[in-house]
């Protein structure tokens, strides 16, 4: 489950996404320089072999460590695509490249937002899309994209191998079909009411996505710059009063627990100026964590870190940590006030654009996270048994396969 948010206004455009997978999936933001290939070169995805392009583009992806593909990212030219699992009527196929594969390639191979739409339709009308994408259970289903640059803004959406797309200039996408006969383009040219022909009803409804669209569409209309955007990924539903005690699948920024079996495990912002400025989390459940900035181009610095650095895998179990021990614990607006006390610093320097500010966040996070780890014990634990038997649990399963204390 997932929700990306995307708009373009004069001079500058904003991409955002929040990505909710299983909350024992680490998920970790790895750059990938451009490179070229030899012309017979082949690529190994997650499931299936393909011919490599002769050259790739230099990229930031955030990726669930066991997948090739990614649930989000941005290139060199400033292409931004985030995918959402949705739900569809027909047989979903066992094997084929995933939605996460597909976004990667995109942003491997596309230098602007039509020539990677059309990249990904290419792919998925040859290749297919399936396989399965689930961590820890079996988890099939189909993909929609939102792919924009500074200048174009394109909602795409999948069943099989059918598509549509429709040209926007802002868009919240959920994990659910929404384009009916008002798409720009269909497969096989004939438009019709993609959605209605397409569209689970059943499984698309306990995905709780109607009530996110509902909520990041709100605020769609409304939102201007970076700090817009963070309280939207942060959004809880009103019913949500503890989201560290209760799950809840409805809300933008969602939490495990009980019966909620998905949780948002990394989240990301792109601020599409003449640069290319990011803000992410780099960890789980972005209400307690900080959003912190790296500039596209700097060398790699957590929570970005160069690709296949076994850094990033425990850059993220590192935090997870903190967010289970603050699990059933309700944290005083002390611990909030620090925490946008120390993005609003960030976030007045970043126009300096300087690899030190990024690493000067990743101090101050570590610092920030340190003391507040020695107050957390002092917190009561509260929250129905059946919530936190579920994050025992994961906890349980977490610390044994990583072999570390949760």
């Amino acid at each position: 489950m997932c929700d990306t948010i995307g708009l373009l206004s004069p001079g500058r455009a904003f991409f955002a996404k929040n990505s909710d997978r299983s909350p024992n999936e680490p998920q970790v933001a790895e750059f990938f320089p451009a490179a070229d290939h030899p012309s017979d070169a082949m690529l190994e995805t997650t499931y299936l072999s393909i011919k490599q392009a002769g050259h790739t583009h230099a990229l930031l992806l955030s990726r669930p460590t066991w997948l090739w593909g990614g649930e989000m990212g941005v290139n060199e030219f400033g292409v931004c695509i985030g995918n959402e699992a949705v739900f569809t009527k027909g047989k979903y196929a066992k094997i084929g490249l995933t939605g996460m594969d597909l976004l990667r390639l995109g942003l491997e191979r596309g230098s602007s937002a039509p020539e990677a739409r059309d990249v990904i339709i290419r792919l998925l009308e040859e290749h297919g899309q399936g396989g399965n994408c689930g961590f820890d259970h079996a988890f099939f289903y189909d993909n929609s994209f939102l792919i924009m640059d500074r200048e174009h803004l394109f909602v795409l959406e999948t069943a099989g191998r059918e598509w549509v797309y429709k040209q926007m200039d802002r868009a919240s996408i959920s994990n659910r079909l929404s384009i009916g006969n008002d798409g720009n383009a269909y497969r096989g040219g004939v438009p019709f009411d993609f959605k209605k022909k397409h569209l689970e009803p059943l499984y698309s409804h306990f995905s709780g996505s109607a009530h996110r669209l509902q909520q990041s569409g709100e605020c769609l209309a409304t939102i201007r710059d970076v700090s817009d955007l963070k309280r939207l990924l942060r959004m809880h539903r009103a019913d949500v009063n503890d989201p560290l005690k209760q799950g809840s699948v409805a809300s933008p920024c969602m939490h495990a627990g009980g019966i909620v079996g998905d949780h948002t495990t990394a989240s990301l912002i792109v601020e599409l100026g003449e640069q290319i400025q990011v803000w992410l989390t780099g960890s789980s459940t972005p209400c307690i964590s900080l959003f912190k900035p790296w500039l596209f181009g700097n060398a790699p610095t957590a929570p970005v870190f160069a690709a296949g650095d076994p850094g990033a895998e425990a850059y993220w179990l590192k935090h997870e940590a903190f967010h289970r021990q603050a699990i059933g614990r309700v944290l005083p607006a002390e611990f909030y006030g620090e925490r946008d006390a120390l993005e609003a610093a960030w976030l007045a320097e970043v126009g300096q654009a300087s690899p030190q500010l990024s690493n000067r966040a990743a101090k101050e996070e570590t610092a920030f996270y340190e003391r507040w780890s020695n107050k957390l014990n002092s917190l009561p634990i509260r929250g129905k048994r059946s919530f936190l038997r579920y994050w025992q649990r994961k906890n349980a399963a977490l610390g044994s396969a990583r072999n570390i204390d949760m």
